[in-house]
């Protein structure tokens, strides 16, 4: 835990706690530790249709790549982060690449309270593989939404946003295309402050602000395919 904000370009290379697993239709794949996907629901009233030629060639062609990290019971507040979790879908038929981000947390927390100054997620994301962050997802509620707003950490405007999630009480998720989300690498961190907050709340007339950090240090890194795309490589 710590009582300020991160500073991305600080960060050193760090062995985290990873699970990763690799799944493809089709095509052989190693699988290194099973794990539940962040693959999202069909509504309740979808009415299934019979599959297409042409999806199910690409299912057929589909990989997905999920990793899951985890950290200790470390941090006061109810946004304490108990693991972090992204999962890579690409076609190797249309070169589309889909990336989900995933967060925990120890205990249920009201996402309505969420606010962009003392209460969100944020996911710092390494675009380049040079030293700092270019990009960050902050996840907070505006006017009673729930929003994921991706930033540029260099002029500090919204440039989009994507979709965010709600599976249960004590999870976030985000998912959103390369282009907007890809990274080479990133950690998220939390931060939580609130008046009435014994631990998070004020000490000498200032604000106290819990933050989780994940990894406590360093980077989690991820896999080529999440890179964002550069037509100089023709990747």
């Amino acid at each position: 835990m710590s009582l300020s904000n991160p500073s991305s370009a600080r960060r050193q290379p760090r062995r985290a706690r990873a699970k990763t697993t690799c799944s493809a239709l089709g095509a052989a794949c190693s699988v290194a530790v099973a794990l539940a996907t962040l693959t999202p629901s069909a509504p309740a009233n979808a009415t299934p249709g019979p599959p297409r030629p042409a999806d199910i060639e690409v299912a057929a062609r589909s990989t997905t790549i999920t990793t899951t990290v985890t950290d200790e019971d470390d941090t006061y507040g109810p946004l304490d982060i108990s693991e972090v979790t992204h999962q890579i879908t690409y076609t190797t038929l249309r070169g589309r690449v889909r990336l989900s981000y995933a967060v925990e947390t120890y205990l249920p927390f009201d996402a309505g309270a969420l606010d962009p100054r003392h209460r969100m997620f944020v996911v710092e994301l390494d675009t380049d593989g040079q030293p700092g962050s270019e990009r960050n997802v902050r996840i907070s509620t505006r006017s009673g939404q729930l929003t994921a707003e991706v930033i540029s950490n260099a002029t500090r405007e919204v440039i989009a946003t994507v979709d965010v999630s709600r599976p249960n009480a004590q999870t976030l998720r985000i998912t959103g295309p390369r282009r907007l989300i890809g990274a080479r690498r990133y950690f998220w961190y939390s931060n939580f402050h609130a008046d009435h907050s014994r631990h998070c709340g004020w000490s000498d007339g200032y604000p106290v602000t819990c933050q989780d950090d994940v990894p406590e240090d360093g980077w989690i890194r991820l896999d080529r395919p999440a890179w964002p795309w550069d037509p100089d490589l023709a990747a």
